[in-house]
């Protein structure tokens, strides 16, 4: 392992030479040098998030935290001294649930995540064919594209389906959906389904009948606009030569480009700690060759997953547990990298489609049945009317396990040291799994080993006690609980019933209705006991981990912002940062290493070009989102801006 990373071998080698020579040294030697911080507002995170004006920083550590006269008796004559000038210093940030690789794009056709109409939509397909898959038969991949904003029907384009079809008739197209969960397929692409032998039979009418050879996948496939979901995916293979894959050599090729822009896009956010949501041994290799070739400055944990296992519900404990453990060794030793996590999806999404005949259903386990909505959308107002009462829809979702496989499985991982990490959308997959979560402690006792529970988009009232009973780490993406009608439609029409003739905020934003205390319970759970992290989840929604833009949603907002509905779940800003600080250590094991400014502890921090509890006290939360961070320091080094 030494042969592969220059910092162990350069620590070694000080250790060497100071056991060699450290009882003889020449008084004449300098002594060694440090660096003074001085004239700062700096909020430490520690346990009594206290604020202190000067740090010193010396070995990549803090060796003094405190007052500027305590910093300046420890200057000697090498010496260095910055002036903060007054600004505002925190911990480096900790991003507990992202996607590293998928924070910048890559060589290939992609929208970016932007909202486009359907003759948008048809207007880059027609751009990219050329370049990116010119021979008719050719298969076009589109990456970032938005399944839940825009694609909205043109004079041209009545369906996704009929927009792809039309800008690309010669050749099978599949649009990425920015959330990892859902693609567009043209018709090409649809015929071109395999079943579990490998005939290629295509999703139709037939193959997605109730006793057909896809009958398990009609919760996930939407022949109306072209729409697929989690495992139904899989059907189709796209041969997209390794790169939404990642793997093989033309994948290598294309990721290794853009390691330098996602190192120099962590460091201008300043995030020196992360949690990759997802991580297989492609994603492992790249980790590594970010830190051969210094660019990793910050400190990873590989969460390993199981993700074809987990929507298919397969079983395999004995396989994950031994496969987990070799990842787990491997990183042994290893200063930045560590992979003592799991991750599991127990569900799929709460977006669904009211607008297609009959409705696409959202796939999250829920308690309660979905309802179907009937909502109608004027093409040239773009309003939208209910049009019929809404009705049982006979479906409430899936989760991926069967409750006691569920709780074989985190039993073992919890018994064999792991972190679990559980993607968990719908309000009967987070019951599920503190089931699981509960009878693991029951079984192996409180092991200590923090165990989080990622986006929790819809928590029983019963439940969120529970997750404070528990003590759990709640990982959310806060820039998605603020309302947003356009997105709203997609989901709550599904849960609350819906009446003819109402209006449609009404409907949604209904303050008597289930979703006003179960939807994303931010405070009412941190309340309860719960631990509050944070995870921008990129680049699902934006590559951009938006750090500020997250805290910015998740705190009070100021009065008469027109926010009342999400009111009652918004925090703190001193919650916020320790959710992105102390909290997010925590979460992976690291809070003795770094997450508070504390003597002892990495010298990992950021400097703000401004002060967060002003604009609070100001009245002005929402400008936290414009913050930017002037510098950004690991282990006692500037990684951003660049020296």
């Amino acid at each position: 392992m030494d042969s592969k990373h220059p910092r162990l071998r350069l620590g070694a080698i000080a250790l060497l030479v100071s056991g060699l020579f450290g009882c003889q040294q020449d008084s004449s030697e300098p002594p060694p040098g440090n660096t003074l911080y001085l004239n700062g507002k700096i909020h430490t995170q520690d346990g009594q998030r206290s604020q202190a004006e000067a740090m010193v920083v010396q070995g990549g550590k803090f060796t003094y935290v405190g007052s500027r006269e305590g910093a300046e008796a420890l200057k000697n004559s090498a010496t260095q001294v910055v002036d903060l000038q007054g600004r505002m210093v925190l911990p480096g940030l900790h991003d507990n649930h992202i996607h590293l690789l998928g924070t910048v794009a890559l060589d290939m056709c992609d929208l970016d995540g932007q909202s486009v109409n359907l003759d948008q939509l048809a207007a880059k397909i027609s751009e990219c064919l050329p370049r990116y898959a010119p021979a008719p038969g050719d298969w076009l991949v589109v990456n970032q594209w938005s399944p839940y904003d825009g694609n909205t029907p043109t004079a041209t384009h009545a369906t996704l389906l009929a927009a792809l079809d039309a800008a690309a008739p010669n050749n099978p197209v599949m649009l990425a959906g920015v959330d990892g969960h859902a693609g567009g397929y043209n018709s090409q692409a649809l015929a071109l389904a395999q079943d579990e032998d490998g005939n290629v039979v295509g999703f139709n009418a037939t193959t997605l009948a109730p006793g057909g050879v896809f009958e398990a996948f009609i919760p996930y496939v939407d022949l109306a606009t072209g729409v697929i979901r989690d495992a139904a995916r899989s059907a189709i293979a796209v041969p997209d030569t390794g790169v939404l894959s990642a793997e093989g050599e033309q994948a290598e090729a294309q990721y290794d480009k853009i390691l330098p822009a996602i190192s120099e896009l962590m460091a201008s956010r300043g995030i020196t700690g992360v949690q990759d949501a997802c991580a297989n041994d492609f994603i492992r290799e790249r980790m590594l060759k970010m830190q051969d070739q210094d660019l990793l400055h910050m400190r990873v944990t590989a969460a390993t997953c199981f993700n074809q296992d987990d929507y298919s519900g397969k079983l395999d404990i004995d396989g994950h547990l031994a496969k987990a453990n070799q990842v787990r060794d491997a990183f042994k030793g290893n200063p930045l990298i560590k992979a003592d996590a799991v991750k599991i999806f127990l569900d799929g999404v709460l977006e669904g489609d009211p607008f297609t005949s009959p409705p696409f259903l959202p796939n999250a386990g829920m308690l309660e049945n979905y309802h179907s909505p009937h909502l109608a959308l004027d093409p040239d107002s773009g309003e939208v009317s209910i049009t019929a009462d809404s009705e049982d829809a006979g479906s409430n979702g899936i989760v991926n396990y069967k409750e006691a496989d569920l709780t074989r499985y985190v039993t073992a991982l919890d018994g064999a040291g792991f972190g679990i990490h559980m993607h968990s959308i719908g309000d009967r997959s987070t019951r599920v799994a503190l089931d699981a979560l509960e009878a693991a402690r029951a079984s192996n006792g409180e092991s200590g080993i923090p165990h989080t529970l990622a986006h929790l988009q819809v928590v029983h009232p019963d439940d969120q006690k529970r997750l404070g009973e528990l003590g759990l780490y709640l990982t959310f993406t806060y820039a998605w609980t603020t309302p947003q009608l356009a997105y709203d439609m997609l989901v709550s029409p599904f849960i609350q019933p819906t009446r003819v003739g109402q209006s449609l905020s009404e409907a949604i934003y209904d303050p008597m209705g289930y979703l006003h205390d179960a939807l994303y319970p931010v405070e009412s759970s941190r309340q309860a006991g719960a631990v509050l992290v944070a995870g921008s989840d990129a680049p699902v929604d934006s590559r951009d981990p938006r750090p500020f833009e997250n805290m910015a949603a998740g705190i009070v907002k100021a009065a008469g912002s027109g926010d009342d509905f999400r009111a009652s779940q918004r925090t703190s800003l001193a919650e916020m940062l320790a959710a992105y600080t102390i909290n997010g250590a925590r979460a992976v094991r690291q809070e003795a290493i770094t997450g508070s400014i504390e003597a002892g502890k990495s010298a990992d921090f950021i400097v703000l070009d401004r002060d967060l509890f002003a604009l609070v006290k100001a009245g002005t939360p929402e400008q936290i989102a414009q913050t930017r961070v002037e510098q950004t320091v690991f282990m006692g080094e500037t990684v951003y801006p660049k020296p």
